[in-house]
């Protein structure tokens, strides 16, 4: 039976949109009304229509300043009540928080489901009391009756220790139907690269001196950084030796990765990186900090590594990319778990599934 469904995001960029346009796509093909409201970021893709199904309706509300979430409120109130959708996705922390708070005041035969995409208090940049306060808010927010759904093993336990009201379960990201059975190129040049806002997250600073440290025993490998950022960051990896290209679209990113050797994640939190998925897909064996979010994607598989110190990353760089045959392997190896595993037909099952259980 045709639904009538709503994304709310407000963070309209990276993976956070690449994983809720896969979702949105999918139920807009199997015949559902979909809209999604989205937020305008400075990362946002120009072309933002470009990634969904033309059938699926966009509507910009701005939920980025404090004066802006106040009006969204409102405005996302009014399209509700008009539209009266049968179920509504939130994406992001913000717009999760906005979307439940609006929910409290609208018909309870409308279900919400939340996705944070790493939410907020799992953030290794705040201290306590503003971790405190993002536990609060979400608590706040978890007076409407929601389904939280965690994109990873370490995301539903934080969301199940701090969270208790609210009920949380798992599906693990995947990646968008551009990314399966990709052929994988040979003759690759020996570059290291890694995609990401330059922002404290991604711990910029710790890549730059990684990448001084290799440069000084091996001048042969080049470093790639897909993304844009603060000047004074950007700065530091340029003087490093990193090419900074700036946000790109898609297809170039899928070039660029296809063309590398390794991916290196110095991401110092994450819920689950889209972006070491599809570097997988692509045949990127992964050398990534060892946090919650890239440790869930890595450990156990023969994929890459994790590291604890920039010593260990260094060591373990300069080994593998010498390694032609180790390469050989786990680029194989990733590439198979992604297409077996963390595809989209098997996200869309799960969530349709948690949506059945729900309407029981």
């Amino acid at each position: 039976m045709k639904k009538k469904i709503f994304h709310i995001i407000e963070s309209t960029a990276t993976g956070t949109l690449s994983a809720m346009r896969g979702l949105a796509n999918s139920q807009c093909n199997e015949g559902n009304e979909v809209f999604v409201i989205y937020s305008i970021r400075p990362d946002t893709p120009k072309n933002l229509s470009y990634y969904f199904n033309s059938n699926i309706r966009l509507i910009n509300i701005q939920m980025s300043s404090l004066s802006e979430i106040l009006i969204s409120f409102i405005k996302i109130f009014k399209l509700i009540n008009q539209q009266k959708p049968d179920y509504i996705f939130l994406a992001s922390s913000s717009a999760g928080f906005i979307g439940r708070i609006v929910g409290i005041f609208v018909s309870k035969k409308i279900s919400f489901f939340y996705i944070p995409h790493c939410i907020s208090f799992i953030r290794q940049d705040i201290g306590k009391i503003k971790k405190i306060i993002f536990i609060f808010l979400e608590l706040i927010a978890s007076l409407k009756k929601c389904v939280i759904i965690a994109c990873s093993k370490s995301e539903l336990h934080q969301i199940q220790k701090y969270i208790k009201s609210s009920t949380s379960l798992l599906v693990e990201n995947a990646v968008t139907p551009e990314y399966i059975n990709l052929k994988l190129n040979i003759a690759r040049k020996r570059n290291v690269i890694t995609i990401g806002g330059i922002r404290p997250q991604k711990d910029p600073k710790n890549f730059a001196k990684i990448v001084m440290e290799i440069l000084k025993k091996d001048k042969t490998i080049s470093f790639t950084w897909i993304g844009d950022g603060d000047d004074v960051s950007k700065k530091i990896l340029i003087d490093a030796g990193v090419e900074v290209t700036g946000w790109i679209d898609a297809n170039n990113v899928r070039k660029k990765l296809l063309n590398s050797t390794l991916y290196l994640s110095t991401a110092k939190w994450e819920g689950m990186p889209i972006s070491i998925l599809e570097a997988l897909a692509c045949g990127l064996p992964t050398i990534a900090f060892n946090c919650p979010g890239n440790a869930d994607i890595i450990k156990n598989r023969e994929i890459g590594y994790v590291f604890d110190n920039n010593d260990e990353a260094i060591k373990k760089l300069l080994s593998l990319i010498n390694d032609e045959k180790k390469i050989y392997d786990m680029s194989l190896n990733a590439h198979r778990i992604i297409n077996e595993y963390f595809n989209l037909d098997r996200y869309n099952k799960e969530i349709n599934d948690i949506i059945k259980k729900v309407e029981k």
